[in-house]
């Protein structure tokens, strides 16, 4: 069952402490302070080491697995996730035309500063200065092993990584600024720590330039595209059940469908309008700037959980008098993640944090900013907070950091893991698109504008299924993949030409909504055929968000389990 008890086993934590040893980015991501300013070391050792700390781990799961079904799918979702990561590795291997190692750093020193670690601000920003010092080193590292380790460097990934350099230094001037701020409690830091700090954040904006100059100088070389038999060999190690050309029928379909309901809401609530000028109806209620707009999305993450907690249909932690569960911090993201091409990012909470707090990052998307504000219109916040608000990602991210094990996740591999950190993402990115698509079932703040703006990020999510499977089977290039999604999704050239840089950095990752949010409905109908008179959405639900972030294929396993499994955690009613 999804106890206390199973959810931190002490031989588990023997197994995180090691890999957090080897892998301190690990340690930041799940929230703990024990790496004294490290940070990882890109070296093969290193990684040979991670692998082999999670091989004994997955051993001892497996020894573990006759003590209760909780244990044997833990067991059995860890070994599969290491099979996959060696198979992208081994077989796949997309390290040897991928330079950026600046993104695990960038995302480390974001945690680093702005999750909730369990530490005074001393201790916070001493070890702080000290992974800033560590910048260099890393970096130094990187370099050291290119020869032996880049073989054909991506021109498109070349780029990406790029933009990532340049948006770091904002991240940097960030931190210097956090530590000129007083805490909540209105202390300051000492002036000479503040100094180490400032004198780190000088150290890695130097290593920064270095490292500048030596990935432009690198000679691009367009790697073979990864083809059919490995492409599909992902998929089902994955657990998705597809071959790639039959995700792309599954595009063109949903593609069709939502085609045909865009056009009667045309009709319907926009008199027939062009798409363009309905497009620019829906997003007539602007943001005058981006400090606004994350405004608007705080109050709206605020209304959304309000309004979960009213309908009933998901379980909540806590309730509204005990918000500390599941708090949702909304900011403006940092320049070094806007080369993803996403409008908002979500940062899950740390799951040993005392805490379940989280990040909603916002930023203007790519291009002129009176083009990339009128795509952070309110309808479009709407469908960015349910998804990656409520009942979206961060109430299913809360759930499964409170009622599951670490392992459930899948190995542990921190900056090492590349395109395999897609694993489950069917599960988290499908659930992100049907979680909009519920809340304006449910009349969400509900208007033509809401519904035309989450048709809208469906589309381009079919789009986005068919572009990933033709980039890695070599039927497209890059530039005729963003014109697509230009044409045919609507999105503007350099958003387009960012998505498209992150599938070629991430295969497979493209499919996961799509296919995520059809397995979703899949197994609803299921559950409804076998629970028949037993079946109620907020059982459904619960069985959604409790399991963690497993492939949906683990599921469906657990349909024919007591009704008790599903509504074993304690769950706020259903009037907060």
């Amino acid at each position: 069952m999804t106890t206390e008890s199973h959810r931190r086993n002490p031989r588990d934590d023997a197994h995180v402490r090691r890999l957090c040893g080897l892998r301190p980015e690990v340690e930041t991501a799940i929230g703990l302070v024990e790496h004294h300013g490290a940070l990882f070391q890109p070296t093969p050792e290193n990684k040979a080491a991670t692998i082999e700390a999670n091989i004994a781990w997955r051993r001892d799961l497996e020894s573990q697995a006759t003590e209760s079904r909780e244990r044997l799918l833990d067991a059995r979702v860890f070994a599969a996730s290491l099979e996959f990561f060696r198979f992208v590795d081994e077989e796949v291997a997309l390290w040897r035309s991928d330079p950026d190692v600046v993104t695990p750093i960038a995302e480390t020193l974001l945690l680093h500063v702005r999750g909730l670690l369990p530490a005074e601000p001393e201790q916070r920003f001493d070890a702080l200065a000290k992974r800033l010092q560590s910048v260099s080193s890393t970096l130094e590292a990187s370099r050291a092993h290119a020869p032996q380790t880049l073989t054909a460097v991506s021109p498109e990934l070349i780029v990406r990584a790029r933009d990532v350099l340049d948006g770091t230094p904002e991240l940097l001037r960030a931190i210097a600024d956090a530590a000129r701020a007083p805490s909540l409690s209105g202390r300051t830091l000492p002036s000479s720590l503040q100094a180490t700090v400032h004198a780190g954040v000088d150290a890695a904006a130097a290593a920064l330039d270095v490292h500048r100059e030596w990935l432009l100088g690198l000679t691009p070389a367009s790697p073979a595209p990864i083809g059919a038999g490995r492409y599909d060999e992902m998929l089902r190690l994955r657990g998705l059940d597809l071959t790639g050309n039959e995700v792309i029928d599954l595009g063109r379909s949903i593609a069709e469908e939502l085609r045909l309901e865009h056009a009667r809401i045309l009709r319907r609530g926009f008199k027939g309008q062009s798409e363009e000028a309905a497009v620019g109806m829906a997003r007539k209620n602007v943001p005058h700037s981006l400090s606004e707009a994350v405004a608007w999305t705080r109050e709206l993450v605020d209304q959304a959980r309000a309004f979960v907690a009213e309908q009933g249909n998901f379980p909540l932690v806590g309730t509204a008098a005990d918000n500390n569960e599941e708090r949702l911090h909304c900011d403006v993201m940092p320049a070094a993640f806007a080369p993803a091409g996403q409008a908002a990012i979500y940062l899950p909470p740390q799951p040993y944090a005392p805490r379940q707090d989280a990040l909603l990052l916002l930023r203007e998307p790519l291009g002129p900013q009176q083009d990339a504000l009128r795509e952070l219109s309110v309808a479009d916040l709407e469908n960015i907070v349910a998804s990656l608000g409520f009942p979206g990602r961060h109430l299913q991210a809360v759930w499964q950091n409170r009622s599951t094990s670490l392992a459930r996740r899948g190995a542990l591999l921190g900056a090492v893991a590349g395109p395999a950190s897609s694993w489950g993402q069917d599960m988290v990115a499908g659930w992100s698109l049907v979680s909009s698509e519920l809340m304006r079932e449910l009349n969400f703040r509900h208007s033509p504008a809401s519904r035309l703006i989450m048709l809208k990020q469906s589309m381009v999510a079919a789009l986005l299924a068919t572009v990933d499977v033709n980039l890695a089977l070599g039927r497209t290039s890059a530039e005729e993949a963003a014109a697509l999604l230009v044409r045919r999704g609507g999105l503007r050239l350099p958003v387009a030409r960012a998505q498209v840089r992150s599938l070629i950095a991430r295969p497979t990752s493209g499919v996961s909504a799509l296919v995520g949010k059809v397995r979703i409905e899949q197994l609803r109908r299921e559950a409804r055929r076998r629970w028949r008179d037993g079946f109620s959405e907020r059982r459904f639900n619960t069985l959604l968000m409790v399991n963690g972030p497993v492939p949906l294929a683990y599921l469906f396993e657990r349909l024919d389990e007591p009704p008790g499994y599903a509504s074993d955690v304690n769950t706020a009613p259903l009037r907060s």
